[in-house]
């Protein structure tokens, strides 16, 4: 095992690769991408394989504000949705702890998101 590695990311053989952090400004701006591509955060998200009848965009606004990452097989297909490949947006990858409320919402208002800011 790893040193400094908490166990839990190991469950039922998963890797500690598959939940991707990206820096503030460019995870907003890959996400409005695909909202503006897609139509609306639900449709993303029923584009990126989430299924929730009631609000399938909820995980796309979690990852959005910051409040989770990436599963890497989301981000694979939201690369693979706006044609933008993987590598590029892996070279913005980041820590957990280096995403902020603070970057978050510069991050938003930047891209005119301000409706998105967490309270």
């Amino acid at each position: 095992m790893y040193e400094n590695v908490d166990p839990s990311h190991f469950h039922r053989g998963a890797h500690i690769d598959e939940r991707v952090w990206l820096s503030s400004a460019f995870r907003v701006m890959l996400i409005k991408r695909g909202i503006d591509k897609a139509g609306s955060i639900n449709q993303l998200g029923r584009t990126l394989g989430y299924r929730s009848r009631v609000h399938p965009g909820w995980s796309v606004r979690q990852i959005l504000v910051g409040k989770q990452p990436f599963p890497l097989e989301r981000l694979r297909a939201l690369s693979e949705f706006l044609e933008y490949p993987l590598e590029d947006i892996m070279r913005h990858r980041t820590q957990p702890r280096a995403v902020t409320i603070d970057s978050t919402r510069r991050a938003l208002e930047t891209y005119g998101m301000l409706y998105f800011i967490p309270r």
